[in-house]
């Protein structure tokens, strides 16, 4: 892989868990590290439901790889954050392909 390709800096943060004032755990999320990586759209559409209207914008990125990047982490571009939905490791650990959606923590 071109290492040109990853054009895009991102920022990728773990859900760590912590307790609030009362002892009940919550899970916030803390700074990772930043990374350089390529961003490609995958879908995007609206689906319908009972509740209304719900977005869905599915992307991959691709990065170097790091073995602390995992399932419990989340990416942030440009003001928006991604749900890592799959991790495919490229070649012999290279880089990871993460397909996320687009997260509204609302």
């Amino acid at each position: 892989m071109d290492a040109s390709f990853l054009n895009k800096r991102i920022t990728i943060y773990k859900e760590t868990t912590s307790t609030n004032s009362v002892g009940t755990p919550t899970e916030t999320y803390s700074f990772l590290k930043k990374s350089w990586a390529g961003m490609r759209l995958l879908t995007g559409n609206t689906e319908y439901s009972q509740d209304g209207e719900l977005p869905f914008t599915s992307v991959e990125f691709t990065v170097r790889y790091d073995p602390l990047i995992n399932y419990k982490c989340k990416i942030t571009y440009d003001s928006q954050d991604y749900k890592i939905k799959h991790i495919h490791p490229l070649g012999r650990k290279d880089f990871y392909r993460i397909i996320a959606i687009v997260w509204d923590e609302e």
